[in-house]
Formats: structure tokens, C-alpha cells, sequence
């Protein structure tokens, strides 16, 4: 279990961090925040360096961050954040979840307007009052209209990473004797990528531990519902032990899933492996159970998904030279503390003026950092790659004899998302006949409960894919977790290979991976089409296109 206080104090960075970027503060102050957030996550003895004087020991902590996170581990407050918040006007935070809407407009919408809310943006649109305004117009105010409608469609609901956050804190909060369990279920066992409930099962031994268990759970719940306001709805179910087997099963299934299993009535089972072996079948993991099409395949066999453990190497991965928290040799030391046998850097290319791109002689020097690195860590393979920028046409940022060196190419969308289908479709086929593209990254654009995916033809992107044996990335970052798994059927029909990426900032970004392989699974893939469930040889020879 991680450390609460290190979690607590990167937290407070984080969000230090965030307020600064509202306030419109030097980015490459805001990154010193990013950087020692992710340095200090998993420390065991913060509290002790704070009282030593010694935070300063940990690379990326530098003084004047030591003294913020000093005062919050010995205090319990911070007057940097307490500034940064009274500093703020009213209403800001709130008008940026508005996708596409920055600090500036923000700024402008409060200075001019008066808005202070997204109930008062919502109605300035549809009274026209931002068509005059400089810096908006219609196109501008429709976009903002639809952003808010895209929020207002979301609310009640969390991303998984969060809700699990959610969860956790609710079960540590119980009390229970020992003959009582509590089991996740529902959407929340199942890991779907936005929950709108906490779905749980307490299993009693005896019809006594259940009645007194229910009084427990629900005076617990009360009090979690009280202290989290903002958590989503808890919904409690309860079964003793005989039929608990049955009963987690039917909590956690889909009605879809339930249907294809035949709806079965219920029976006296104490493990789900014993449901299933009682209907036929072999154990179909929580997070398979879908659309129903996981038993037509279990039928068949044994579902030959990716194990939770199956990656065996992570690509897609930035570095402190564009926009990561990282240095090269963090990340690879992670990432081999980690468990695995070869890592993908891919800093950003150089259109990405926003994200630091890397110009032509910084890819020199970061491919002299690569294999110096290498030799100081002989058991991880180091791949030298780069996220190159799908441009408007379709090409890739840099010429061919640049993009020729890289042992891997990513090519990823970062800007004009609003093209039409037609010809955001052809960008993308572009791209990918492009005989340097190996990975298509984060393929939609998709960002939940953020921004919507651009629009497309999946079904020829996906084809394409593997026509030119290209792989398309599942994004683990739980912000995307895209290509999103509902088009799993397309791609095993196809037989497209995939790659689950961290899309890792941090070296905490590396434990993103666990999302995607919960997405791989889902969408049925089999385990050998995932191209990093391969060993560092099989890996090698696919990239060289040997």
C-alpha cells in the first residue's frame, strides 16, 4: 500500500501546480512542481526529512518547495496554496473544465462579462453575448456551448483511477468482524474506464453476521458519504457464504454477460470458478464481462487474453527534454525496478513547440544520452523513439533521414482535432503508410470526461493498421484509455496488433499500465497480437521490420 502522507504531499504539489498554470505562471516553474511530485510520491520518511532539514536530499526538491512541503508535513497547511487559491478570481477553476477554454479566455469572460460559473457561461451563449466579444464569436461561442453540454453529460461520474481512489478510502473505513467480507462489483470490478456508482457485496457467514453487518456497513457509509461529499453513490448488496459464488457473479456481470450466460437461476456456490464450472464453463475474468461475446468465444476454449502481468515492456515514455517529469535514467530505472526488459523513450517532436519539442540537434544529444545510459543498465533494453506529430496533410514531423534513426516511431495527433471524418480519416491512413510509423498513439484523441474522440472511420484506420503492420496504441493513461475497447471485435477481426503504452510523464506514469492491460482484456484481444507481450528478440525483429 502506498505511503498516505507521500501521496497526500504529491497531491498538494499537484494541485500547486495546477493553480499556477490557471495563474499563468513560467511553465518551466510549473514543471519543478510536476517533477518533485513525482519524486516525492513514493517516499516512506517525509515526515522525518521535514523535520531534519533534509528534504532537500531528494533529487528534484529544491528549496523553496522543501520549505511548501515542510510546513504541510509539519503543520497541516500551505500558505503557497492558501495565496495561490485567494489569488485567483471567482469562477476561474470552474470556467477551465470547459474543454478548449484557457486561463486567458477565462479571464476575459470574467473581466468583461461578469461570468462567474458554468451555469452563467451557459446562458451568455445562448443569448449570443459572446459574438462581439474579442477573441470569441460564433464559432467560438458554438464550441464552448458544446463543451458545456459535454460536462453537463458527465456529471455524477468518475474516471476509473479516481473511483478506485474512492473505493479504497470507503473500505479502509469499515469496521468489520471477521466473519463479514466486502467484495467490489459492478462496473467497479469490472474496470470500466467512467463509473457513475461504487458498486460493493458483503458476504456474511451466518444470517446473525449479515443483520449485524448491514447496521455497520450503512452507519460506515454515512459517515464516508459525509466526509466525501463529492464521491460518487456507494450501493451496498448483501448474500452469505453458500451463495456467494452465484451472487458476485450476478453483481458483477453485465446484463448483456448475464443473458449470454442463460440468465441462470441461482445456485449454492461459494467461489465463482464453481458458478462457472456449474453452467460449463471455464472462469471468465470481471473485467471480460461485457457484451455477451466473451461467452460465444469461452465456449470455444479458454480466453487466451493478456495476463495482468503479460506486458513485458512499455513504450511510449517522455523525458525532462520535452514534457516530462523525468530524467532518461529515472525512467529506465523505474521502469526496470518496475519488472521490465526494455523501455521505449519517445520525447515529443519538434512541432510540439508546446510541449518542448525536440529540434534536430537535441535528438543528437539525447541519442548520445541513450546509449550511455544503456551501458549503466545492461538488464533493460533502452529503445531510442520519438512521438512524432501526425501534421495536417498527414506527414510526420521531421524528413525521413531523421525519422530513418529512431529504432521506433509513434505518430499521434496534438493538433486540429475539428477536421471533418473524411479528411481526418486520410491524415490518419496517411500516417500510417508511412513506412517509419510503428505505433498509431492515443488514437481517437479522446480525452474522458474531458474532450471528445475527433471524428473518423475506425473501421479503415483499424484495417490499415494491419495491412501495414502497424500497431495501434491503448493509451493506459486513465485520462484516455484509448483506442477504446468497445472496438475490440474490429480489431481481433482484423487481427491488428496493438501495444499497451503508459504514455508515461513521471515515473509514477509507468503504473498506468495496469489500466491497459484491463482495456486489452476487455476488448478480448488475444495475447498474441499485443506486441510488448513479446520478449525483447520477437520485439527487435518487429520494429526493424524484419
Amino acid at each position: 500500500m502506498k505511503d498516505s502522507t507521500a501521496e497526500s504531499a504529491a497531491a498538494l504539489l499537484e494541485e500547486i501546480a495546477h493553480l499556477m498554470k490557471l495563474k499563468g505562471e513560467n511553465p518551466f516553474k510549473v514543471r519543478a512542481f510536476e517533477k518533485a511530485m513525482d519524486a516525492i510520491r513514493e517516499k516512506e520518511n517525509l515526515v522525518e526529512l521535514a523535520k531534519g532539514g533534509s528534504l532537500t536530499q531528494i533529487s528534484g526538491v529544491g528549496s523553496s518547495i522543501a520549505e511548501i512541503l515542510t510546513e504541510f508535513l509539519l503543520q497541516g497547511k500551505s500558505s503557497v496554496r492558501e495565496e495561490l487559491q485567494a489569488s485567483l478570481p471567482p469562477g476561474l477553476e470552474e470556467l477551465t473544465q470547459v474543454p478548449g477554454l484557457g486561463p486567458k479566455k477565462a479571464m476575459t469572460l470574467i473581466q468583461e462579462l461578469e461570468i462567474r460559473s458554468l451555469s452563467e457561461l451557459e446562458y451568455a451563449c445562448r443569448e449570443n453575448r459572446l459574438l462581439k466579444l474579442k477573441g470569441f464569436g460564433e464559432k467560438a461561442q458554438n464550441q464552448i456551448l458544446q463543451g458545456i453540454q459535454f460536462l453537463n453529460s458527465h456529471a455524477g461520474q468518475q474516471r476509473i483511477s479516481d473511483a478506485l481512489e474512492s473505493a479504497d478510502t470507503f473500505v479502509e473505513s469499515l469496521k468489520l468482524p471477521k466473519e463479514v467480507s466486502i467484495f467490489e462489483t459492478g462496473a467497479l470490478r469490472r474496470r470500466l474506464e467512467i463509473l457513475s456508482s461504487l458498486d460493493f457485496l458483503v458476504k456474511a457467514e451466518t444470517a446473525a453476521a449479515e443483520k449485524s453487518a448491514r447496521g455497520t456497513v450503512e452507519k460506515s457509509l454515512a459517515q464516508f458519504q459525509k466526509q466525501n461529499p463529492s464521491a460518487l453513490p456507494v450501493r451496498i448488496s448483501y448474500c452469505q457464504t453458500p451463495q456467494f459464488g452465484y451472487e458476485w457473479a450476478r453483481h458483477t456481470s453485465t446484463p448483456e454477460h448475464w443473458k449470454a450466460l442463460g440468465s441462470p437461476k441461482e445456485v449454492d456456490t461459494e467461489s465463482e470458478e464453481k458458478f462457472y464450472e456449474k453452467i460449463g464453463l471455464t472462469w471468465i475474468p470481471p473485467e471480460a464481462r461485457e457484451t455477451g461475446e466473451e461467452v460465444a468465444l469461452a465456449k470455444k476454449g479458454p480466453l487466451k487474453l493478456l495476463p495482468e502481468k503479460g506486458v513485458r515492456g512499455i513504450f511510449h515514455n517522455h523525458t525532462t527534454r520535452s514534457d516530462g517529469a523525468a530524467t532518461l535514467e529515472e525512467m529506465v530505472r523505474a521502469a526496470e525496478k518496475a519488472g521490465y526488459s526494455y523501455i521505449g523513450i519517445s520525447d515529443h517532436s519538434q512541432s510540439a513547440v508546446y510541449a518542448q519539442g525536440l529540434k534536430t540537434p537535441d535528438l543528437m544529444d539525447q541519442r548520445a544520452e541513450v546509449k550511455k545510459i544503456q551501458e549503466k543498465f545492461p538488464n533493460i533494453r533502452i529503445f531510442w523513439g520519438i512521438e512524432s506529430d501526425i501534421l495536417q496533410d498527414g506527414s510526420l514531423d521531421y524528413d525521413d533521414k531523421i525519422l530513418s534513426q529512431f529504432d521506433f516511431v509513434i505518430a499521434s495527433i496534438h493538433s486540429r482535432f475539428k477536421m471533418d471524418r473524411e479528411a481526418m480519416t486520410d491524415r490518419i491512413l496517411k500516417a500510417i503508410r508511412n513506412p517509419r510509423t510503428r505505433f498509431l498513439g492515443h488514437a481517437t484523441g479522446r480525452l474522458l470526461l474531458g474532450r471528445k474522440a475527433y471524428d473518423m472511420d475506425m473501421e479503415r484506420v483499424i484495417q490499415e493498421a494491419a495491412d501495414h503492420d502497424v500497431a495501434i496504441e491503448i493509451n493506459a493513461n486513465p485520462a484516455r484509455l484509448d483506442i477504446d475497447w468497445r472496438w475490440g471485435s474490429a480489431l481481433r477481426r482484423s487481427k491488428t496488433l496493438v501495444s499497451v503504452n503508459p504514455d508515461a510523464h513521471e515515473t509514477a506514469g509507468i503504473d498506468h499500465v495496469k489500466f491497459g492491460v484491463t482495456v486489452a482484456r476487455k476488448a478480448l484481444i488475444p495475447v498474441d497480437q499485443v506486441v510488448n507481450a513479446r520478449s525483447v528478440a520477437e520485439v527487435e525483429k518487429w520494429l526493424r521490420r524484419a
